[in-house]
């Protein structure tokens, strides 16, 4: 996370976290301070962990279904730790971790590595900590079946694909005037062919130059001050690792002065078998009439952000439309004010598999074999 947001976070920071703790406070996770919101609420969600029903219950608040965030830690041995500084709660390990951030007044802040998309929520219910269930299927390995009938949450470890994710650092020398905090993701694996290997780290390696330099040129035209320092930075958060196929999100925050920075965010979906930059086309091949789905659906939405501020109309997808894929399903991305003003954030639109395909039918369909 840059320091314009842990600057903006930190005034939504819950009253009454435990100072100077180093880990988790039970007492917080089991009883902090919340303020409660109308909502639709329906108790009682039961858990299952590797066959056995957990003592802790889950909750359905609007349609979305809430695991607390202590059975994380009790049941299922998710490392956690908690920063007293920031009152930040760091929940998972290795390359992806969720990061939550408690408030005294709204839903707590939650993001992936610094990335916060629209699908990522938390709710305090209780005086308890919840995250919707999405979460755990999409970015922290764990995956989870909702059965209505029996109101119980089914989790189990997610069948990963095979292959070793490290984050990497771009060199990049830092002043009292810019800072430079550029990584991206590298794979390797016995199971993965050396030329596949080799296309897709190329791809995640030359978006990040791509930062880098973006930000040296525009630090070098500037007028960057100790007072007003340039910040160039992004993370990444891996959406899908399953079934030979790896989405990757690569969000690119830079700061130049004014009143805020900017942040781009970029979907990499590839195929694992020969290392192919994977193309919406591609995901949903299974459906020829998707994009006319899409595009009817796009307009609705997209137009419905604008509120009168004389953003273009949307069209049609792009050729290269930017997406990323998570168990979720395929998530559209569009970037700042292309539709929207900047208070709305990243437009972002969320479709599940069995929206987009007709039944029966499987995205990725011949790229992962």
């Amino acid at each position: 996370m840059n320091k314009h947001t842990k600057k903006w976070s930190s005034a939504l920071l819950a009253v009454g976290i435990l100072a100077g703790v180093a880990v988790i406070p039970v007492s917080y996770i089991e009883a902090a301070s919340t303020k409660q919101q109308a909502t639709s609420q329906q108790p009682g969600i039961s858990i299952q962990w590797n066959g056995k029903t957990l003592a802790t219950k889950g909750v359905q608040v609007n349609g979305s279904t809430l695991i607390p965030v202590a059975a994380l830690r009790d049941s299922l041995g998710i490392p956690m730790s908690f920063d007293s500084k920031t009152a930040t709660y760091t929940v998972g390990s290795g390359y992806n971790k969720l990061y939550i951030m408690p408030s005294s007044f709204d839903d707590p802040y939650v993001n992936i590595n610094g990335i916060s998309t629209r699908s990522m929520d938390a709710k305090q219910i209780a005086g308890k900590l919840y995250i919707p269930m999405s979460l755990l299927k999409d970015y922290l390995g764990i995956d989870a079946q909702w059965n209505a009938a029996q109101k119980t949450v089914t989790l189990s470890k997610s069948q990963l694909n095979p292959i070793t994710i490290a984050s990497q650092s771009l060199p990049a020398s830092s002043n009292a005037k810019v800072s430079y905090k550029i990584k991206y993701p590298q794979i390797s694996g016995s199971q993965l062919g050396p030329e596949a290997q080799q296309a897709i780290n190329s791809v995640l390696k030359k978006h990040a130059e791509g930062v880098l330099a973006a930000g040296k040129k525009m630090m070098a035209e500037g007028e960057a001050t100790t007072e007003r320092p340039y910040e160039f930075g992004n993370d990444f958060a891996i959406a899908y690792n399953k079934d030979g196929i790896l989405s990757v999100i690569m969000q690119d925050y830079s700061y130049t002065g004014g009143a805020h920075g900017m942040t781009a965010r970029k979907g990499c979906t590839f195929s694992l078998a020969d290392g192919k930059l994977l193309q919406l086309s591609d995901v949903l091949k299974a459906n020829p009439q998707y994009k006319q789905f899409l595009n009817n659906d796009l307009k609705k939405k997209n137009d419905a952000l604008q509120a009168g501020e004389g953003f273009g109309k949307f069209k049609e997808l792009a050729a290269d439309q930017n997406f990323y894929v998570t168990n979720s399903g395929v998530t559209v991305v569009f970037d700042l004010y292309d539709y929207a003003p900047y208070a709305y954030g990243i437009p972002e639109f969320t479709y599940s598999f069995a929206q987009l395909l007709p039944q029966g039918g499987k995205p990725f369909a011949g790229q992962n074999e």
